[in-house]
Order: C-alpha cells, then structure tokens, then sequence
C-alpha cells in the first residue's frame, strides 16, 4: 500500500477560499490522503462548508478550536495527523492536481524532506509570475540544505510547498507567540533533522498573492522585530556550525533592516531602542562587515536622513516590481 499524506489546512474566516484549496488537495492524481482542516474559530461559514465537503470524502477530517492563530493551528494539525508525511496548505491558496505525486517520487530512503516552486496567482487565478519552471531537480545533503535555507537560495522559507517525513517533527512545533517568519524558524529545525533533501524547482503550488502590506505599515515594526529574533535564534543554533556565516549574513540583514524601520517609523520610538541596534551595526561594521556600497548608503540614510529615505521609498515602492514570497 502506498504510503499516507498529512495535508494540514488552518483555516480562519475562509469561507470564499476553503472550497476550492480543499478541493484541489482532495483532487490531487495521489489518492492516500488525510486531509485536516484545522477550523481556528471561524465566525463565518468556514465549519459548516468544510463539514459538508466531509461527509463526501472520509479522507477529509474537519477540527474546530478556539482562535489561537495559524501557528497553532498547524500544531494541532500536527498533533493529530497519523500519515507518513507532513504537510500543509493555506486556506487561500490551492495546488496543482500532480503536486504530491510528483514530490513523493522523489523520496528515497535517504531522503526526508522533498518541495517545489511556486506560482504567484491573484485572486482569480491568473498567474502573475512563475518561480521555477526550469524541470530541475537538485538533491542537498544536510549542510547544504541548511545553508540554501539561510541564504535564501533556490527555494523559499516557506512550510507549504514542503512534504515532510513525520518523524521529523517528533521534536518540532510552530513557535505560537511568533506571527512572522515562524515559518522558516520551524524549518530552521525540520532541515536540522532531515539527513537528505529534494528541490525541484516545478511550480506546483499555487500562492495567491495579496499585496495588502507595506514595508512601513502598522505591522512593519513587528515583523521586522520578529525577523530580527528569528535571525537571532538561527545564528546562536548555527554557532561553530559549517553554515554558521550564512546564519551570520541573514542576521546582519534583519539586524540593519530593523534599525531602518525603527528610524523611519512614524510612531514614537525610544531612542535607546534603535541606538542600541546601531551599536550592534557599528561593531559588525568595524569587524569587516556592512562594507558594500547599498549597506553604506543605507546606513547613511538611516543614521542621517530618515525622513528622506522614507520620501525615496515610497516612489521607488510604487514602481518597483515587488517580490512576492510565500515565506513569513
């Protein structure tokens, strides 16, 4: 017998979305599925739909909890799945029909973590970018998976368009006090577990991308104060590691990223607060780091000019082309 997916969907308020992301995973051409949809407190007909969908398809198994977030959502989703691998989906998202019948081929005993590219979709479902596409296929042992994680390089930090081995989260749950980049934290940990891992680089998943954020919104401070953090924690655990730069590079980005948000930030900040991450700056800065021209400038502009960087961001926002990314 063919082995089982865990396919994890948290869903809050999804009614317009869940039927067709439920759909597509209960559609797919790989038929051993466990499909758990983790209702975190819905106040609209999220329940009551997926319920229905339920009593068509026994694969489909429909679990409601207090609102406690997507974090904890996908653990009670993990508490509960029983299948061989572990994986997730958004409740606004879907995928492609061949998606985990192409990843799990790709498993051998060795490996333990297979995933793919994405497409950027809007609301519709009109593709407004592919990433990937190129029929490639690149087999990572741990070290390097490690470090393509914390480069950034190849793939995104993501969780959803990831086919896991259970066991690899006999140790690991979703941080639930962190609400951004407890993705690539949790992966951070998944990958640290895995021996071999997978990427090709087909776009099966499906990412419907909302643009409804800005870098200097009223959630730019957290976020950039939780990447921070992130970064933070995967450089301590990195330490003396062969991918302990990498860990390092990805700190010194959160790290100068937060002082520019905490100096052009329009609500009130203590001084001490940006100051303190400056000193941190500094001192990188004098160990050899920050030495290239955009790190100068941005520096310069953070330090000395706030005000006239936040004027030449937002007309460079506007006529950018802005990168979508489905890693929190």
């Amino acid at each position: 017998m063919s082995q089982t997916i865990s396919v994890v969907i948290p869903a809050y308020n999804a009614k317009s979305t869940i039927e067709r992301c439920v759909k597509s995973v209960l559609n797919q051409s790989y038929e051993n599925l466990e499909v758990i949809v983790v209702n975190d407190g819905s106040s609209d007909s999220t329940e009551t739909i997926c319920e229905k969908m339920a009593s068509c398809d026994s694969r489909l198994k429909v679990i409601t909890i207090k609102n406690g977030g997507v974090s904890h959502a996908r653990n009670i989703g993990i508490d509960n799945a029983k299948g061989d691998f572990i994986t997730f989906v958004d409740s606004d998202d879907y995928i492609d029909k061949e998606m985990y019948k192409n990843l799990i081929d790709l498993f051998d005993t060795n490996v333990d973590i297979v995933h793919c590219s994405y497409k950027n979709v809007d609301e519709s479902g009109s593709i407004l970018s592919v990433v990937g596409s190129k029929n490639k296929q690149i087999k990572m042992n741990h070290d390097e998976g490690m470090e393509c994680l914390l480069a950034g390089r190849y793939f995104a930090g993501g969780m959803c368009n990831k086919l896991y081995r259970t066991k690899l989260f006999c140790n690991v749950r979703l941080k639930e006090n962190i609400k951004f980049n407890e993705d690539i934290l949790a992966n951070y940990y998944l990958f640290d577990n895995a021996n071999n891992t997978v990427y090709s680089d087909e776009p099966f998943y499906n990412y419907v991308a909302c643009d409804d954020s800005s870098t200097h919104s009223a959630n730019a401070l957290i976020s950039y104060k939780q990447g921070y953090e992130v970064a933070r924690i995967m450089l301590q655990e990195s330490m003396n590691k062969p991918y302990c730069e990498f860990a390092k590079i990805r700190y010194l980005g959160n790290l100068l990223s937060l002082y520019g948000t905490y100096r052009t930030s329009l609500n009130k900040v203590e001084k001490s607060e940006y100051e303190n991450l400056f000193s941190e700056i500094k001192s990188f800065k004098d160990e050899g780091y920050y030495q290239g021209k955009r790190d100068k400038v941005l520096i310069f502009m953070y330090r000395y000019m706030p005000h006239f960087y936040l004027i030449t961001y937002k007309i460079y926002d506007k006529i950018r082309v802005k990168k979508l990314d489905p890693e929190q």
